[in-house]
């Protein structure tokens, strides 16, 4: 068990909540049991009644850290099933959109799990979901090494795919974005070698320009050789690449 009713370190509960802290108390107890209850699988009603509180804008704030704190340790579980992870990823990704104070701490919760590395391509994959989400703000980015790490260690392909199409919207600098790109037009699945070329067009027009010209001609070469490539959709992408090699802002 590893829920708590109560954090000493809670700003108080305000007045106008005070008629309903009974109720809030028993619904928040009757729902963090059922969390932590490994041998029966979360009930319905209580992942219905846990997001109540969490969307809640009048949910006090003790009750706020004690869900946060439970899920927390709950995350780290290995005798969760998929499923309750599904969830647990589902409530903290709701959990820092609705109060978007604790969104640094959440990411990191999630960044620093095991869950990213698992073998479990589903969890891995919901995890980097639950990443992209919550990092849409400015001030919650994951640095560039980690997601270097993520991109390599990513087993699956829609993990690939996941990093791939948000690595801008996770803040990675666009260095290290041209690089992983570059090395992913090499990757064995179309789609991950189309979304790489996406990409590093649309590094292009985001009006980004490239100093090293040999940089610029070696992303030129690689998309001229996946004209050749057996995907119709991979050669549609290595075209829009070469295209560009015209536009003298980007290209010499």
């Amino acid at each position: 068990m590893c829920f708590h009713l109560s954090s000493s370190s809670a700003p108080p509960v305000q007045k106008n909540h005070a008629r309903c802290s009974s109720m809030e108390h028993q619904l928040l107890h009757t729902c963090l049991q059922s969390l932590n209850d490994n041998n029966n699988p979360l009930s319905l009603q209580a992942l219905a009644s846990l997001r109540s509180l969490i969307i809640n804008p009048n949910t006090s704030d003790s009750t706020i850290y004690s869900i946060l704190e439970t899920l927390t340790c709950s995350l780290q579980l290995r005798t969760n099933s998929l499923t309750t992870h599904h969830h647990i990823l589902k409530l903290l990704t709701d959990l820092a959109s609705h109060r978007t104070h604790l969104s640094s701490q959440i990411l990191n919760t999630i960044h620093y799990s095991s869950l990213l590395f698992t073998e479990s391509i589903q969890i891995a994959t919901e995890s980097l979901t639950s990443l992209a989400s919550i990092a849409n703000s400015d001030h919650n980015k994951i640095d560039d090494q980690l997601f270097m790490s993520l991109c390599f260690a990513a087993t699956s392909t829609s993990a690939r795919l996941r990093l791939l199409r948000n690595g801008e919207r996770l803040g990675i600098g666009m260095h290290v974005l041209f690089t992983m790109f570059l090395g992913f037009t090499e990757d064995p699945y179309p789609y991950v070698r189309k979304a790489s070329l996406d990409g590093l067009l649309g590094l292009c027009k985001s009006g980004n320009v490239f100093e090293d010209i040999s940089v610029i001609e070696g992303c030129y070469f690689r998309a001229v050789e996946l004209l050749q490539d057996n995907e119709h959709s991979v050669r549609s992408a290595a075209i829009r690449v070469v295209k560009k090699k015209t536009d003298p802002l980007i290209f010499f």
